[in-house]
């Protein structure tokens, strides 16, 4: 059975679990880039790589992409 597509205007919001997850490692990282050392300030921006990362992803997929495309 074809699975019928949600109508433009329709969002779902994120769960409030990766919402509160994503904020605190944001607030980590930007905390890291401005307080840490060198070794702190890359952690700090590899983690704010991987956030953007993964919500880029979660867009896609609610946007009907694969994930390989």
């Amino acid at each position: 059975m074809a699975a019928i597509p949600t109508s433009r205007g329709a969002r779902r919001s994120l769960p409030a679990t990766t919402v509160l997850v994503t904020v605190v490692y944001a607030a980590a990282a930007v905390l890291a880039l401005a307080l840490g050392g060198p070794a702190q300030r890359l952690a700090g921006l590899v983690v704010l790589a991987v956030i953007a990362a993964r919500l880029a992803a979660i867009r896609a997929a609610r946007r009907g992409a694969a994930p390989w495309s």
